[in-house]
């Protein structure tokens, strides 16, 4: 039993003699092993060290590598924006320079004993960059002063912006470094550096030529009557300080340009001596757009220093929007106004007839159209106050605004003012440089305690390094941003609109509000009232009876009834003849209410950013998908042209003659057979507003041009928008209207006739 314990024991230990001798001899073989692999790395780790000759090649390589991309680097073209690229040899990138880096920032008060007189001030991390003539955020390593003596420092800043630009590309990044938090204050532009129309009014001038001051004229448009807006003022007043300041230069000249500013009393800079020179800086550094407007498409003479829709030749305008769209109209009526005020200046004043002609003027009337900030002064304010003469120092601000006849002041402010602020403009050096977009990352108000325009960054968001200033000069749709500032955004992040007033032309809100009519503002506007003159009220008379013509188009359809509706010759009328005549007065009361006849689509991408530089596509925000139209005043025009006896009630003769009573009336929804007709009928004006379009409406028409931000860019960006938006009303409506049609079975109804090809004869409603 010991024994077999015994042998058990070895077993379990290994075996016996034989099996611990094979377990030797595998150790033994096992540790050459390790020592062979040990001596085996060491070798692989001598190896892998570099050399001398290796070391000094690789630096020499980097070296090389680092100083080519130097080399390269002034032919580079910069990712966002040129902040450091060399402008020595360029003397207007100069002189733009030094005024966007110290005209506002490095203003000292000149004025001791004035409280309007502060500071200007620009942010520390603002740098100028002149060819995009505007501000940006610098980088945090960037210097202008050692930039202009270091062309080494240059160019390494311009491969950091590309890195920067490669690394934004490839990676996603969350946490941008903060150069100017949110609320902080970027610029501050006092009131002695802006030009207000107020400033213009009190023009001694403007006020003896224009104004009706010491028994002169007053000016006025001349085919309606009108008052001019304070905005032609304020455009004289600004090329009155520019000649004005031509004289001394004249003094040692006889070139021709001298020959024709030798009127002393319009050269006479008496008034504003203390101040002219200060603003020089600025008034040469408004954009120069002499243009020839009847230069045809692609001349030399069509081009100048700023490419703006109002100054392009009549052929270029026709060329890339068709007539009669909405836009066009814009365009059309803007120019209609600025030819007209400079045909009443004229005329009123030969002083300023023989000083300005008519390309100055427009040149000028649209720096003051683009460029002028609204004021919101009170009766306190001290920057309305400034400067003021000494003879009308304790008049009220309300009294003077009254007392000055534009189309904005005057009698029409004596009737309208309501708020204890006014509605002034300003012209505002270096914030009209700024960039605009509907969500700007910079907020400009005007502080009534110190007269100043303060710009702080966006509470919603921070600056970063490299961030363009972007403001923003109010809401405006893509048509009217391009036709009065000369850009779009191009991204999805404005309304779009289009008119489908398709049978007749508005003429009295024309889409300018009261800066211009092509009726006296008293036929349109229920504030004004008629002067009382018989030629004026004749002419209303005769522009309005022309307008009822052309409205009589709309109600050829008789939509609604099975046979046209004839109007007999007899005094009396029967239920169907009186409704027809109640919707022609009714057309004529909203003909000139430009919103009874705009739809328009809300924005596509409200969140998007704006870009941070003109030249560079911006990027898409989310899609709301928000296709729905707002239409709902054509919606009640068109209930207004398809209603029948038998709808309301059947009392839809009393409905409309009690409607005249009320200054707002709008035909609400009845019934399903009525709402049918309605939205074909809008769909019908859709059809017909949208054949205006032409070649447009083709592949090759809708076809994006290829150089973005041009203007064959910009005008195909406004078109696409307005076609986008008829053709997605037209079809909604169509759909909607056969989802009614089967919804409450009216294939059948007699109410439910609509004519689309055979309309009823216009000589059938012409006997009104």
């Amino acid at each position: 039993m010991a024994k077999k314990q015994q042998s058990t024991r070895r077993e379990r230990n290994g075996g016996g003699a034989a099996t611990t001798s094979s377990s030797i001899e595998r150790a033994r073989q096992a540790d050459t092993k390790r020592r062979g692999r040990a001596k085996n790395n060491n070798n692989d780790a001598a190896s892998s060290k570099p050399s001398t000759t290796q070391l000094l090649f690789a630096l020499v390589a980097v070296l090389a590598f680092a100083s080519l991309l130097l080399l390269i680097a002034p032919f580079l073209p910069l990712p966002t924006s040129n902040l450091v690229a060399s402008i020595n040899d360029d003397e207007e990138l100069l002189k733009t320079r030094e005024f966007i880096s110290s005209f506002v920032c490095n203003y000292k008060p000149k004025l001791t004993t004035s409280d309007v007189d502060v500071d200007g001030y620009c942010h520390p991390k603002l740098v100028a960059a002149p060819k995009e003539r505007t501000q940006r955020v610098a980088h945090d390593d960037y210097n202008p002063a050692f930039q202009l003596s270091s062309k080494v420092y240059s160019r390494v800043v311009i491969l950091q912006q590309w890195f920067q630009f490669i690394s934004n590309k490839l990676f996603i990044t969350t946490n941008k470094s903060i150069a100017i938090p949110a609320g902080e204050l970027v610029m501050r532009l006092p009131r002695p550096l802006q030009i207000w129309d107020l400033d213009a009014l009190r023009d001694e001038f403007i006020q003896t030529e224009f104004l009706g001051v010491s028994d002169g004229p007053l000016v006025t448009h001349r085919e309606t009557g009108n008052p001019l807006d304070s905005g032609a003022f304020l455009a004289v007043h600004l090329i009155r300080l520019i000649h004005g300041l031509r004289v001394g230069e004249c003094n040692d000249s006889e070139s021709q340009e001298c020959t024709q500013l030798s009127s002393s009393e319009w050269t006479n800079m008496r008034q504003y001596e203390q101040r002219i020179h200060l603003l020089e800086p600025y008034l040469d550094m408004l954009p120069a757009r002499h243009y020839d407007t009847t230069a045809t498409s692609g001349s030399t003479a069509e081009y100048a220093h700023h490419d703006h829709p109002l100054i392009w030749p009549k052929s270029t305008l026709e060329s890339l929007f068709p007539k009669y769209t909405h836009t066009y109209d814009l365009i059309v009526h803007y120019r209609r106004m600025i030819q007209s005020e400079y045909d009443a200046l004229g005329q009123a004043s030969k002083v300023f007839a023989q000083n300005v002609d008519f390309s100055e003027f427009l040149n000028m009337r649209v720096n003051v159209l683009s460029r002028a900030f609204g004021v919101s002064a009170t009766e306190n304010d001290s920057g309305a106050k400034w400067p003021k003469s000494e003879e009308a120092a304790n008049e009220s601000l309300l009294d003077e605004m009254i007392s000055y006849e534009t189309s904005n002041f005057g009698t029409y402010l004596d009737k309208s003012h309501q708020s204890s602020s006014f509605k002034l403009r300003s012209m505002s050096p270096l914030l009209d440089m700024y960039n605009s977009h509907p969500n700007p990352n910079v907020m400009w108000r005007y502080n009534e305690k110190t007269s100043s325009y303060d710009i702080r960054a966006s509470n919603k968001n921070s600056l970063s390094p490299g961030d363009a200033i972007m403001v923003s000069y109010g809401k405006y749709t893509e048509g009217h941003l391009f036709a009065k500032f000369g850009y779009v955004n191009g991204d999805g992040s404005s309304p779009t609109e289009a008119n489908l007033a398709v049978f007749h032309r508005p003429l009295g809100d024309v889409g300018l509000g009261r800066q211009y009519s092509l009726l006296p503002f008293h036929a349109w506007d229920s504030v004004s009232s008629p002067k009382g003159e018989a030629t004026q009220l004749d002419k209303t008379k005769q522009v309005v009876g022309m307008q009822s013509k052309e409205l009589l188009r709309y109600l050829i359809f008789d939509d609604g009834y099975k046979e046209c509706v004839k109007v007999s010759d007899n005094e009396e009328y029967d239920q169907h003849e009186e409704l027809k005549f109640l919707k022609l007065q009714h057309l004529i009361r909203i003909a000139n209410d430009i919103d009874a006849w705009v739809v328009r689509l809300p924005e596509k991408f409200p969140d998007a950013k704006p870009p941070q530089s003109l030249s560079e596509r911006p990027e898409l925000g989310t899609d709301t998908s928000k296709v729905g139209v707002n239409a709902k005043k054509m919606l009640s025009t068109c209930r207004l042209l398809s209603l029948t006896v038998d709808d309301i009630g059947r009392e839809a003769v009393d409905y409309l003659r009690e409607g005249l009573s009320s200054d707002k009336f709008e035909v609400e929804k009845d019934g399903p057979t009525l709402e049918y007709r309605t939205m074909m009928c809008v769909a019908r004006m859709c059809g017909v507003a949208m054949s205006r379009y032409g070649e447009y409406l083709t592949p090759k028409g809708r076809q994006e041009p290829k150089e973005f931000g041009s203007r064959e860019w910009n005008a195909w960006y406004v078109r696409d928008g307005e076609m986008r938006v008829l053709g997605i009303l037209r079809q909604t409506l169509l759909n909607e209207a056969n989802k009614l049609k089967r919804q409450h079975n009216l294939h059948n109804d007699a109410a439910m006739t609509m004519r689309e090809n055979g309309a009823c004869n216009i000589e059938t409603a012409y006997h009104y």
